[in-house]
């Protein structure tokens, strides 16, 4: 997995990304700098759209994790 990441399943994303909830992550603020990955690459642009949409704006989407990996980023066991 991704050193240091915040595992956020797509399907709780909006509810971990909004602060109304109790379900909410303080790490998702608006003025993060947010970098999606997951598996293949297909739920972290889904991802993506849906926190753009809640207003979110710096979101990047990596793809997979295979692509995480082949540019060199940190991973840990």
């Amino acid at each position: 997995t991704i050193e240091g990441a915040h595992r956020i399943a797509r399907g709780m994303m909006e509810f971990v990304a909004d602060p109304d909830t109790p379900y909410h992550n303080p790490a998702l603020t608006k003025a993060a700098d947010l970098v999606l990955v997951c598996g293949a690459g297909g739920q972290a642009a889904l991802a993506g759209k849906t926190l753009k949409d809640m207003g979110f704006q710096h979101v990047r989407n990596v793809g997979g994790i295979g692509d995480w990996k082949d540019a060199g980023g940190p991973t840990e066991t």
